[in-house]
């Protein structure tokens, strides 16, 4: 019974172990953060990754809405007033996203999914989908 429960134990810690590490590359250490789903069926996690001139954006979402649009991915202040466009989730709803070096990330630490419809305008719509601080 004892060999039966220790087996069991060591399967669901490995199975923890791959569920964590599946998407980083094998690496335990990357860490991410829930967003706050705006939409009750969305759910979203960002996380940023690396220093200087080489820091990356990683956001994944599911249950995105149907939409003729696109979803964006921004950064924002911690109002809400100011933000930049750091790009557009993939059709799985994930994105891995270049992080200028100039953008201080003390002031811009919250990261937002939004809908955008193709209607050649570069602000954010106000429909957002998730929202939230990122770890790293």
């Amino acid at each position: 019974m004892a060999t039966c429960a220790a087996l069991l134990a060591a399967t669901a810690g490995s199975a923890v172990t791959w569920w964590v590490t599946r998407g980083t590359g094998g690496t335990a250490a990357a860490r991410t953060r829930a967003l706050d789903s705006l939409r009750p069926a969305s759910t979203g996690y960002a996380s940023l990754r690396g220093a200087g001139a080489h820091r990356s954006l990683t956001v994944q979402v599911k249950g995105l809405p149907t939409t003729s649009g696109y979803f964006e991915v921004w950064l924002m202040d911690r109002s809400h007033t100011k933000l930049v466009s750091m790009g557009a989730l993939d059709p799985d709803g994930k994105a891995v996203l270049p992080v200028p070096e100039n953008i201080d990330l003390r002031e811009y630490s919250v990261v937002d999914v939004s809908v955008q419809p193709y209607n050649g305008k570069p602000d954010h719509s106000g429909k957002s989908i998730v929202r939230g601080p990122y770890a790293g």
